[in-house]
């Protein structure tokens, strides 16, 4: 009998194929987030929704308040990749509860994930927002996975796709709030629409 037939040798060879399959997925989306083609008029609470109703259904302790946020032009799988490393992050770097909440704005809607854990460094954050680039010991992941350090980078880059920004921001009360924001538009086509000769 080889090495191969002991389970506990094959329940780690098994996770770390996963963990390999985890980062090769961040390459890709990492490589895939600046296609700014293929976006689409959606509703944004939806998209966020679902994303997290899959980590509730997963055990994970998760709130979600949506923000009654009107159609903006998006690429859906991009904003669920996004929600998703957001959420991720979070998880392994925060503590619970980790709370999501929409906003919507005129020129800007808003996704905010909050957590309450150790905090990030003022610092650290935009030196976290580089590719691979990995927290320090302070913010370690708590399943001590290594990760490839593409998180947040992924995040930054689909947020400037949807013509945003990715801020990351103490919380009161301790933890951390990342916040994004996504171009609605609608500022944009209020200043285009033709001035009335009516006075």
């Amino acid at each position: 009998m080889g090495g191969g037939d002991d389970p506990a040798e094959r329940a780690g060879m098994v996770a770390d194929i996963e963990e390999m399959d985890r980062i090769v997925g961040q390459f890709l989306d990492f490589a895939r987030a600046d296609d700014t083609s293929g976006r689409e008029l959606a509703e944004l609470d939806p998209i966020v929704r679902a994303c997290v109703d899959r980590y509730v259904a997963a055990g994970r302790e998760i709130g979600f308040r949506p923000g009654g946020v009107r159609p903006l032009p998006l690429k859906p799988t991009a904003v669920s990749r996004l929600v998703a490393n957001l959420v991720d992050n979070a998880l392994a770097y925060g503590a619970p509860p980790v709370d999501v909440v929409t906003a919507d704005g005129e020129a800007f809607a808003t996704i905010e994930v909050r957590d309450r854990g150790a905090g990030i460094a003022p610092d650290d954050v935009e030196r976290l927002k580089r590719p691979f680039t990995r927290a320090s010991d302070a913010r370690a992941r708590a399943d001590g996975a290594a990760g490839a350090g593409l998180g947040l980078a992924i995040v930054e880059r689909i947020a400037r796709m949807h013509g945003g920004t990715l801020e990351i921001l103490p919380r009161d009360g301790g933890g951390t709030i990342a916040r994004v924001r996504l171009a609605t538009g609608r500022a944009r086509d209020r200043e285009a629409e033709p001035k009335s000769d009516l006075g």
